[in-house]
């Protein structure tokens, strides 16, 4: 079976990142839990996942820190403040280096952008499957290439480019597409 066949909890299982059912119970949110997010913590249930990639790791937490991790975003770290600019309808379902994946929960779609603000997210996924498809690619692809991963000149390997571009172009069903997504993440 192929990455691409596999389901994603079993892409992440395949990487030692832990995953398993996480009960609604588990939302520790001020707000009620979206559905598209609870069915994502129940079937893929990813736990603390972090994928390594070109620079920062990306990480999923568990479902029971989720709410937390919105500190910094939603509202102020240390003082627990409400932060301007932050929609009602964001939530921060992973990161890398602080760079939110943002799920937009309205539609469903996963916005992205760099922290530090102010926020301008852009759609990159069209939801929370296809976000974690593409993360444990690029975790895939990574681990697959061990100390081959760096060309001479420490740039990513071309062909580790080329077969993650075309890994998350089935993923994501067009080339240009895993392009781009590989230029955001520096391969």
């Amino acid at each position: 079976m192929t990455p691409t066949h596999l389901s994603i909890r079993e892409q992440l299982l395949a990487l030692d990142e832990p995953c398993f059912e996480q009960p609604a119970s588990d939302w520790a949110g001020d707000i009620a839990l979206p559905g598209e997010l609870e069915r994502f913590y129940r079937e893929v249930g990813p736990s603390d996942c972090t994928l390594d990639t070109a620079g920062n790791p990306f990480f999923i937490p568990a479902l029971a820190r989720l709410w937390q991790q919105q500190a910094g975003y939603r509202w102020h770290g240390l003082t627990g403040e409400r932060l301007a600019g932050w929609s009602d309808d964001w939530i921060v379902v992973a990161d890398q280096g602080a760079d939110p994946f943002i799920l937009e929960c309205s539609s469903g779609r996963i916005l992205f952008d760099q922290h530090g603000g102010p926020w301008a997210p852009v759609p990159m996924f069209d939801d929370l499957w296809q976000m974690t498809a593409c993360l444990a690619t690029f975790a895939r692809v990574w681990r697959g290439a061990g100390e081959d991963i760096f060309a001479e000149d420490y740039s990513v390997n071309p062909v580790y480019r080329r077969e993650l571009v075309d890994q998350l172009a089935q993923v994501l069903g067009d080339a240009r597409r895993a392009e781009g997504l590989a230029d955001e993440f520096g391969w």
